[in-house]
């Protein structure tokens, strides 16, 4: 009897929990992914992209393109990155990205901005 109990606790708690806990929801991940388009988007920085400088409005169209294009392998937020906002996927060169004289990967920008986002949803 005592077993029984414990497997009915053990079901109800994960229950409990499958429900309570915050889930990599699509909901979440496209509100995450629309952030960092909008990020792009308002940045007023220099974008890099196989030798060639674009504004920040034309590297949101690009980015929104490979994302159009990547969005059966995207499962979050990282994957946006990396398929859709990280390299060329013809010359397999880097992204990057100019804000205020500093250059820098786009990688790693727009990795340290979904780690401020998610920051600031807790």
């Amino acid at each position: 009897m005592a077993f029984k109990t414990f497997q009915i606790y053990t079901v109800f708690l994960f229950i409990i929990l499958t429900v309570a806990l915050p889930a990599n929801s699509e909901e979440s991940v496209s509100q995450e992914i629309d952030h960092l388009l909008q990020y792009i988007e308002s940045s007023n920085c220099i974008f890099i992209r196989n030798g060639s400088e674009s504004s920040a409005a034309e590297a949101r169209a690009h980015i929104q393109k490979k994302y159009d294009h990547f969005k059966d392998r995207i499962k979050n937020a990282e994957d946006f990155i990396k398929y859709a906002a990280t390299k060329s996927t013809i010359s397999s060169k880097p992204y990057k990205v100019r804000c205020n004289g500093d250059e820098i990967l786009n990688v790693d920008w727009l990795n340290a901005e979904l780690k401020k986002y998610r920051n600031r949803k807790q």
